[in-house]
Order: C-alpha cells, then sequence, then structure tokens
C-alpha cells in the first residue's frame, strides 16, 4: 500500500541571485518608459509596492523574502525527510525549454535513470551575472537519480484511466532538466546537505498559447495579453481530475511518494491588467485562503481564463497535487504565502501530510 506526501513551493531564479538583482525587473521596465504615467513614478504606486521599493531599489526587501521563503523550505524539507520517500515526483512548467515547436505535449513525463541540473544556463542565457549565493562556478552541474520504475507506472496507470500522457527518454532540446525541476532540487537542497531521493519530472504547459509565440513569456512579456492563435494550456479541471488518478495509481503501488508542486502563484510579467509590473496579490490571497483550508474544490473549476487573467498560469502546475490530496482527503499541516509587489510574484510554501 503506498503513500503520499504532498509539497507545494516556488521556483523563483531571482532566489539565486544577490539582493540588489533581484529588483532589476522593475528597474529594466521603468528605464524602458513605456509604462502608463501612474506606474512611471514609483511615488504612485500601490503602497505596499512603494514600501518594499523603498530608497533602495528593493535590495532590503529582497534579503527579507528570500529569508521568510528559506525558513518555509526548512518546513518543506524536514517533511520530506521525514517521510523518507522512495521518489518525488515533480510537477512544474516548461517554459520553450523541451517543449517546442516540433512537439507540444499538454503535459510529460520523463523517464531517464538520470538527469543533469545546470542551474545557471539559463540565467545566462537571459542575460543574469554569473554571482549566486552559493558561489558555485556559472557551469555548475548537478546529478539526480530518475525513479524509471515509477514514472512508467505513472504513465500506464494514467493511460489505464482515460489520460493521455505524453512521455519522453530523453531531453529534447536540451541536455539538462527544465528550470522548473532544476530550481526545485536546489530549494529543497538549499542549505547543502545532498539530494538523493530519485526523481520524476512531469512536465506541465502551464503557458499555454503564449509557449511558441512568446517563447514561454521571455521573448517579451507585454504580448502575452492577447490569445493568440496557439492552442491553450490543459484545463485546470482535467489536471485536478488526472491528481486524483495519480492518488490511486500511488495508493496502489508499494512506493512512498512525495507529489511536489512547483511554481509562484501570480507572476507580475504575466499580469496584464497592472500592465506586467506586479502580480496580482489580492487574486493570489484568495487562493491560498482556499488552499490552507484544503478546499480545494473551490480550485476545480477554475476557467482557465479566470486564472490567465491573474497571471496565474502556472498555478496549473499545483493542480495534479490538490487533485491527488483532494482525493485521498489529505490537508496542510503547514501552509505559507511570500507577497511580493515587486520581486515578479508571490511565492508559497505548503506541506500536505498523510492521514494519520
Amino acid at each position: 500500500m503506498g503513500a503520499v506526501l504532498g509539497l507545494g513551493l516556488s521556483h523563483f531564479g531571482g532566489f539565486f541571485f544577490p539582493d540588489a538583482e533581484m529588483g532589476s525587473r522593475i528597474t529594466d521596465a521603468l528605464r524602458r518608459g513605456k509604462l502608463p504615467p501612474h506606474l512611471n513614478d514609483p511615488k504612485r504606486w500601490p503602497k505596499p509596492m512603494q514600501d518594499e521599493w523603498g530608497d533602495d531599489q528593493g535590495t532590503a526587501f529582497a534579503a527579507r523574502h528570500r529569508a521568510d521563503y528559506f525558513s518555509g523550505l526548512k518546513q518543506a524539507r524536514a517533511a520530506l525527510d521525514a517521510f523518507a520517500p522512495d521518489a518525488v515526483v515533480i510537477f512544474g512548467d516548461d517554459q520553450y525549454e523541451c517543449f517546442r515547436e516540433d512537439l507540444v505535449p499538454a503535459y510529460c513525463v520523463f523517464v531517464m535513470k538520470e538527469f543533469v541540473a545546470k542551474p545557471y544556463a539559463r540565467a545566462r542565457g537571459i542575460g543574469g551575472g554569473s554571482l549566486n549565493i552559493w558561489n558555485d562556478p556559472p557551469d555548475t552541474a548537478f546529478r539526480y537519480r530518475g525513479a524509471e520504475d515509477v514514472a512508467r507506472r505513472l504513465v500506464c496507470g494514467l493511460l489505464g484511466r482515460g489520460f493521455d500522457p505524453a512521455y519522453s527518454y530523453t531531453m529534447p532540446h536540451q541536455d539538462h532538466l527544465g528550470h522548473a525541476f532544476t530550481n526545485t532540487l536546489l530549494y529543497l537542497d538549499h542549505e547543502r546537505r545532498g539530494f538523493d531521493v530519485p526523481v520524476v519530472p512531469f512536465a506541465i504547459n502551464a503557458y499555454g498559447s503564449a509557449l511558441i509565440r512568446e517563447k514561454g513569456g521571455l521573448a517579451g512579456a507585454a504580448a502575452t495579453a492577447a490569445a493568440g492563435d496557439d492552442p491553450p494550456g490543459p484545463s485546470p479541471k482535467r489536471l485536478f481530475d488526472m491528481g486524483t488518478a495519480i492518488a490511486e495509481i500511488v495508493a496502489e503501488s508499494p512506493w512512498r511518494v512525495a507529489l511536489i508542486a512547483s511554481s509562484s502563484f501570480s507572476h507580475g510579467f504575466l499580469t496584464a491588467k497592472h500592465h506586467f509590473l506586479y502580480p496580482d496579490v489580492e487574486t493570489d490571497r484568495v487562493r491560498f485562503t482556499d488552499l490552507k483550508a484544503g478546499n480545494y474544490r473551490a480550485w476545480r473549476d477554475l476557467p482557465l481564463a479566470t486564472l490567465e487573467e491573474s497571471g496565474q498560469h502556472e498555478l496549473l502546475n499545483w493542480y495534479p497535487v490538490i487533485g491527488a490530496m483532494s482525493a485521498l482527503g489529505q490537508v496542510p499541516s503547514y501552509a505559507a504565502l511570500y507577497e511580493s509587489w515587486t520581486m515578479n510574484s508571490d511565492k508559497c510554501v505548503c506541506v500536505i501530510p498523510p492521514k494519520s
């Protein structure tokens, strides 16, 4: 009889880098001068945003924000260690990494013996610095064991229950894990104590119609406002129900499996109604209140358009986990929302243990 631990965390890459660099997205937007007048002047921003920005362009707040988030990560890592899983299944978005013009599945399970993570490769590619809080060389690579048997059972079990996951025995277009999976593993081991649990990366097309046209949001955030001709991502309901099926598959297995949702809540660079400058903090609070209370059904029937209107595209990564938790009747023992108006997104850490 299997057992399931639910975890949720953010893979926000900004936490890698020095405090003064974390607000660079806002600084760049101000320098370009294309914001409406009420946002081009920090003195006219919403009061919480002004407070974060302060007189140092958010540097002091960035340090506090990371410290608060890492405190929550310790809770997640402690729960993971106590659970002693046979494998971790990480649900993360593919942001024009392995999902490209030649093939865009709704979701894909990677079935491999070993995974390589290169945490700073993406930052270099989009103009990030080489400095990081661990003082790692920019070409640092980590290796993680894959859980091939668990991955295959998930694929077969989902197919048998009416779902149609793609699967891959290689990493298309790059020789390393996507950033959502890499950052998740790095943050779970941010104290560098080691991480030797076998991994199943479960990639989701959370960016949908923006994936190809805007290269997953990296080619120019403002254009993500309008729906294009490209198909959307999978629906929240479908991913929630897939989580229910995953709970059944694991429960019937001999394994202890941690299901990990990897994403922040809303993202500033995806929130059109805020001119792509800051996230939808108010709506994130609503989503978080339901999550913390174990009111998962409130998430299930939200239309995809509702999530995208609030810049919550990546919440799709949470849906398989909360669907599984709903099916198993598991509720959070720890949940925290770390709000930020200037650091692109609101971050969340959540621990949902098995029923005692």
